[in-house]
């Protein structure tokens, strides 16, 4: 059964771009291969963190919402807890009713 999945994911910033690219498109195949689809994903930018993760100070915030199998997301969580660049995440399961356009987004701005 597919669900309504949010991921929001911190990247170490000194990462080149490409490193980041390859763990997008990493959780972008594990979202497609399990025939869910991907409805919205932000790059929110790098921002001081509370405490230092990984003796980094600031991290590159990553957003997406999704729709997946509840499988998939054990796997996504496994390949996020053992990437090199990513410093920490957290997914949330959206309302079981909800479909990706009525999924209201986070105020990025506001966050500050």
């Amino acid at each position: 059964m597919l669900r309504t999945y949010e991921t929001i994911y911190v990247t170490n910033p000194e990462s080149t771009q490409e490193n980041l690219d390859a763990v997008d498109a990493k959780l972008k195949g594990f979202v497609t291969s399990s025939g869910g689809e991907i409805g919205h994903e932000e790059t929110w930018g790098v921002r001081n963190l509370t405490f230092p993760l990984k003796k980094q100070s600031k991290g590159k915030y990553n957003y997406i919402l999704y729709t997946a199998d509840t499988n998939v997301i054990k796997d996504i969580g496994f390949y996020l807890k053992i990437s090199e660049f990513v410093l920490t995440f957290l997914t949330v399961k959206v309302k079981d009713t909800a479909d990706l356009a009525s999924v209201v987004r986070p105020d990025v701005k506001n966050l500050n």
